[in-house]
């Protein structure tokens, strides 16, 4: 992602089973706040279903509030909340699941 012509995050996809991908994203928080991150993120999930695929999902650490309102701003829907499932910076974290399907996105 860049702003201004400067690099502020990346966004990336990969493919994990037939017809599924899983995303992630990282962002500069001085960066945040102007949409940079919704339409990126919303281009990648867009060129996703226009390749054929049918599901893409996101999970993230619980505490990160910011990338959880970033996947309910892009019509993605959360799906799960996994209790102390990650051990993340020498603690047991919880992960939150957000998905989108093609017609979730026309909506």
């Amino acid at each position: 992602i860049e702003y201004g012509g400067t690099p502020v995050g990346d966004v990336m996809i990969w493919t994990t089973t037939y017809g599924n991908a899983e995303m992630g994203w990282v962002l500069d928080p001085d960066a945040g706040g102007r949409g940079i991150a919704s339409e990126a993120v919303t281009a990648v999930v867009d060129h996703a279903f226009g390749r054929g695929l049918h599901r893409v999902v996101a999970q993230m650490d619980a505490r990160n509030a910011a990338s959880a309102k970033l996947a309910t701003r892009v019509g993605m829907t959360q799906e799960a909340h996994f209790r102390a499932n990650w051990w993340s910076k020498g603690e047991w974290t919880d992960t939150l699941v957000f998905a989108v399907l093609p017609d979730d996105a026309d909506a």
